[in-house]
């Protein structure tokens, strides 16, 4: 069973070690060093543009048109990509429920394009909002966002038809409204403008690795941690099973910003951004307690300073008046989370190197790795470095997930193994209880077999000594003294004979068939018969078997029949018997009669002789009754022998 445990955990190895590079490396070298190849005359690549700023007071809708000389103010010349500096204080914030906003413009020309067959598109591969955009040509609106404002799908890039209406004609004038909190948002990546073919392929390139990946992963994620929450249920002890499910579910709301926001969200956006702060949290805490019970090194002030922090902070940034939202204090709050973290995991990977748990220097190896790719993200954010880059915890996320759901697998191949351990050594144990049992049947059946041939024995020798003995006894101490012809000796001795055969006989089976006991008493008594002129009349009918009928139970029925047809030959001076068979009720009937001169039976039992005393004491013994009735015309004995006895 070893080396079957063995095939398991090399199998998973290289299961993770084959899709551990096209799972997590290669999406994070595409996202962090791709960059789209200029091509000569299309695609054509802007990175630059004018710009305006706006403030202002609460939110309006982008107008649908947008007169030549609007807006109006001073406008700017900026390099693409940019990103204003944002706050690092929280002074400098905005604060919950202020109105103070501002409209940041970006106007791109378009000079020399002419009207092609297919049409022209705008790709936008990152904007920064946290409010409204709205794209125009040539004061026509084109595109705007109508999802919520703070949480609206800017980390979708955009491809937008600039001419897909008949007649169009490529615009001149690109503007972009993006309307935001004072402070935060109104970023802007470098735009391309060409041909669907040029553009395409970077557009879906980048919606798979920064979108579409990341929503697979967190979905398979999620249903590979529902699936270990129903073992749980079936296994309440083993409590990775219930971690491992609340990790799958706080990665998936975490992972939701991600690729969620192109349609209005179910929640408000405090609600929503309090989610997606916290659940980075959330994750840690429960990814620090996973660890504790795969290492198996408990530090309580460890657990209560994660668990205090998480709580913290899931209650300072609560969506409530008078608290800060967590979207504006996210940057802030996030220098928290990579301390804790930092500090969980470089407690959990040196508690796991104690104990020598790989799976454990394993994850939090790995953790400690997401943990400095975070200060990448939040560089990022923080528009501290170039905008167009990619959120790379995404990836080591995914990292996450196939390193999670690789110990999960390594344990639950584990668990297999060791249920078929299990199932082989009860069988084994199985086995070699069933050869004792085997032997011990055997000794018991011999031992039984032994038993009866004792019990046989004796019972033949009682009964030999109690008949054949007792009269070979008599007979000697009548010859002794000189009373006894010889006939009379003669006729002792065959009694004697005739005993001992039936002894013999009572040993032979007879399968619980009666009447093949009264065959055999037939065939021994007959020759005597003749001898002294009586005739035998055989009246026997078939009758039921008696299933309790074995060699102890014959000997007492010959015997029984024996003494009666000694009675009938020493005492009745009959010339006829007949023997005759019956079933009345429950038991069967052997009939004896036979046509002597009769004899008193109410005299003879008070009398106590030792023939009736006998035939009654046998009778008792099985179970059976015996009863006689005598006329001027002879005698009659019958024996009754119950068919089922009790």
């Amino acid at each position: 069973m070893k080396s079957h445990s063995h095939a398991h955990s090399g199998f998973g190895d290289s299961l993770f070690r084959r899709y551990f590079i096209l799972f997590i490396l290669i999406p994070i070298l595409c996202a962090t060093l791709w960059h789209p190849p200029v091509q000569a005359g299309e695609p054509v690549h802007f990175t630059f543009a004018e710009l305006l700023v706006v403030d202002g007071y609460g939110y309006s809708l982008p107008p649908y048109f947008i007169a030549a000389d609007m807006p109006v103010g001073k406008w700017t010349s900026i390099n693409l990509p940019y990103a204003p500096r944002l706050p690092h204080s929280l002074e400098d914030l905005p604060k919950a429920g202020e109105a103070a906003t501002q409209i940041t413009w970006y106007k791109l020309h378009l000079t020399g394009l002419e009207q092609t067959p297919s049409p022209r598109y705008l790709y936008i591969p990152r904007w920064k909002t946290d409010g409204q955009i709205a794209v125009y040509g040539d004061g026509r609106l084109l595109y705007q966002s109508h999802a919520n404002l703070q949480w609206n799908g800017s980390n979708h890039p955009l491809l937008i038809a600039l001419d897909s209406t008949a007649d169009a004609k490529p615009p001149h004038e690109i503007l972009i409204r993006i309307q935001h909190l004072r402070g935060i948002g109104g970023a802007l990546s470098s735009l391309w403008t060409g041909n669907y073919s040029d553009l395409a392929w970077r557009y879906m390139t980048r919606r798979w690795l920064q979108t579409q990946l990341p929503f697979m992963c967190s979905s398979a994620f999620l249903a590979i941690g529902i699936f270990s929450f129903f073992v749980w249920l079936n296994r309440r002890h083993e409590k990775l099973y219930l971690l491992f499910f609340f990790i799958s579910a706080a990665a998936y709301i975490r992972t939701l910003h991600e690729y969620a926001g192109l349609e209005r969200l179910p929640i408000n956006d405090e609600w929503f951004g309090w989610l997606t702060v916290n659940s980075l949290f959330w994750l840690i805490m429960i990814s620090h307690l996973f660890l504790v019970q795969l290492h198996g090194r408990s530090q309580p002030w460890l657990t209560k300073l994660v668990i205090l922090v998480t709580t913290a902070c899931s209650l300072i940034t609560l969506p409530l008046p008078g608290l800060p939202d967590a979207t504006i204090v996210a940057s802030l709050v996030y220098i928290a989370l990579l301390l804790i973290g930092n500090i969980a995991f470089v407690f959990g990977f040196y508690n796991s190197w104690m104990n020598r748990s790989k799976d454990g220097m394993l994850l939090s190896g790995w953790s400690l790795i997401c943990m400095q790719l975070g200060i990448h993200d939040w560089l990022l954010q923080n528009n501290l470095i170039s905008i167009e880059s990619a959120f790379v915890s995404t990836y080591a996320n995914i990292g996450a997930f196939i390193l999670f759901t690789y110990v999960m697998f390594r344990r639950y191949l584990t668990a297999i193994a060791e249920v078929e351990q299990v199932n082989a050594t009860l069988e084994e144990r199985l086995q070699a209880r069933e050869t004792e049992l085997t032997i011990s049947h055997r000794l018991l059946r011999e031992a039984e077999h032994r038993q009866t041939l004792a019990q046989e024995r004796q019972r033949l020798v009682q009964d030999m000594h109690d008949g054949l003995g007792s009269s070979l006894v008599s007979a000697l101490r009548v010859v002794e003294h000189g009373r006894m012809d010889e006939a009379e000796v003669a006729q002792v001795l065959k009694s004697c004979i005739d005993d001992l055969k039936l002894a013999i006989d009572s040993m032979e089976p007879v399968d619980a068939d009666l009447l093949l006991l009264l065959a055999t008493l037939r065939f021994r008594l007959g020759p005597r018969l003749e001898s002294t002129g009586i005739a035998l009349r055989w009246n026997v009918q078939s009758v039921p078997d008696l299933d309790w009928l074995d060699p102890k139970n014959a000997l007492h029925i010959l015997r029984i029949l024996q003494e009666a047809f000694t009675n009938i030959i020493k005492h009745a001076l009959a010339t006829e018997i007949c023997v005759a068979t019956r079933v009345e009720d429950d038991h069967v009937a052997v009939i004896i009669s036979d046509n002597g001169h009769g004899f008193a039976v109410e005299s003879a039992l008070k009398s106590g002789g030792k023939g009736l005393s006998n035939q009654m004491r046998r009778a008792e013994s099985i179970g059976a009754e015996v009863k006689w009735a005598s006329s001027d015309l002879g005698a009659c004995f019958t024996l009754l022998l119950p068919i089922k006895r009790r």
